[in-house]
């Protein structure tokens, strides 16, 4: 909702900055009205959103304009030349905190001079926030806590008889509040779904659910697929939702090798979880693959319960083969007598190019079996000079890139050297 809050102003001391003079050692002492432009001086905002917030400025000299806060955004100026009187127009975002937020908006000469307006943000719709916003218990049930930020009075009650809240049924002030929920044991072999329910005072909006969920006796095991890896290697992520403790091992690597290509955090190759009503993501952590060949790594998921019949789940993980470089046709930068510079570019998906060059012949054919000249790479772009060349010459060449994975080529172009001496030849026998 667009408001211009010059009605605010008038009741709040004036937010002005009167500066006089821009220099020299006497610029504090020069302040007209300095009594009224001290830090602190606020306006106050509803907690929609408003736009065209006026800040009037009167100065002499060149200022700036910045804020602290995400939720304020200054329209216009961002800076100005100190012409009179000018505005300072911003505006503000809807509030969504369940208590009043801060912000300031300070104008600064450039000589260090400060003017700092506080704007505080009213409370906007009513906000019911619960944390965690499900709760999950193994089947011996117990207690947890769930914190709930709100900024209305609102009652906490439970779906279920088999789940309780800490006597707290009504809270009505702001501010997060702290509720111990309990559950009790659960002797099915089933999961038991319950909830809090979080009902604000005056039904202003839809009641807050909080699922809660109690494991069954028996164990269960889901895992999700995990996504595949280019072969610069990278994170493979899969999921795991289980009622009991559950362990994750690498089992197995195809083609076999080294297993610490393929870790968990820490550099392990075990990786432990907790009991959760959603599923919890795992990290495995590839290396790259210098193989042109895809690869897969097995990690094998195995519940941890007390009472037995533990579960266990495979997740394959697919690495993707390295491909060679892709080598783009050199062109000459500078052909002469007995020398030639070219460049060309290289490409390499995941794994860094380690060595360049070129291969050249005087027959065409003769290219891939004749000299051989190594150059220098930056990023994509690399550079070559070939040296102690014949005048007159028409050399063939093909450039080359080579990575993990092996060597990509270019296709085959021809350049002629000078007859004559030219500006780079050496002109002294």
């Amino acid at each position: 909702m667009k408001r211009i809050v010059y009605s605010i102003l008038l009741m709040l001391p004036l937010v002005t900055a009167i500066l006089t003079s821009c220099s020299g050692d006497n610029l504090e002492a020069d302040i007209v009205s300095s009594d009224r432009l001290a830090a602190g001086t606020r306006m106050d905002v509803s907690g929609e959103a408003s736009t065209n917030n006026v800040i009037p400025v009167e100065a002499n000299c060149t200022w700036t304009v910045t804020t602290d806060v995400n939720w304020i955004t200054i329209t216009k100026p961002s800076a100005g030349r100190g012409n009179g009187s000018e505005s300072v127009v911003f505006d503000v975002a809807a509030s969504i905190s369940p208590s009043i937020q801060t912000g300031t908006i300070t104008i600064r000469t450039g000589s260090g001079i400060e003017r700092v307006v506080t704007v505080n943000q009213r409370p906007g719709t009513i906000v019911i926030l619960p944390s965690p916003a499900t709760v999950f218990f193994t089947c011996e049930g117990g207690d947890q806590t769930l914190l709930v930020t709100g900024n209305s009075q609102w009652t906490a009650t439970s779906s279920v008889d088999w789940m309780t809240i800490d006597n707290v049924k009504s809270v009505d002030k702001e501010g997060v509040q702290r509720l111990t929920i309990h559950v009790d044991p659960n002797n099915l072999n089933d999961a038991v779904v319950g909830s809090i329910i979080l009902t604000d005072k005056d039904n202003k909006i839809a009641p807050v659910n909080v699922k809660v969920e109690v494991g069954g006796r028996t164990p269960m095991l889901i895992v999700t697929p995990a996504n595949e890896v280019d072969a610069g290697g990278g994170v493979a992520v899969f999921g795991v939702k289980s009622n009991f403790n559950w362990e994750a091992t690498v089992t197995a690597l195809n083609p076999a090798g080294d297993a610490k290509w393929a870790l968990f955090p820490n550099q392990l190759s075990q990786y432990s979880g907790t009991p959760s009503g959603d599923p919890v993501d795992v990290e495995l952590t590839i290396e790259p693959n210098p193989l042109p060949q895809e690869r897969f790594v097995t990690v094998t998921v195995v519940t941890q319960s007390s009472i037995g019949n533990n579960v266990q789940q495979d997740v394959t993980i697919i690495q993707r083969g390295a491909s060679l470089p892709e080598v783009y046709l050199p062109h000459t930068t500078n052909v002469a007598m007995n020398e030639a510079t070219l460049t060309f570019s290289a490409t390499s998906v995941g794994l860094p190019i380690i060595g360049c060059g070129l291969l050249y012949s005087t027959e065409p054919d003769q290219v891939s079996q004749g000299s051989r000249v190594a150059g220098t790479i930056e990023g994509e772009e690399a550079t070559v000079t070939m040296k102690n060349l014949q005048a007159g010459t028409t050399y063939y060449v093909r450039a080359y890139a080579t990575s993990a994975a092996g060597t990509g080529y270019s296709e085959i172009m021809s350049f002629k050297t000078r007859l004559t001496p030219g500006r780079n030849d050496n002109q002294t026998p």
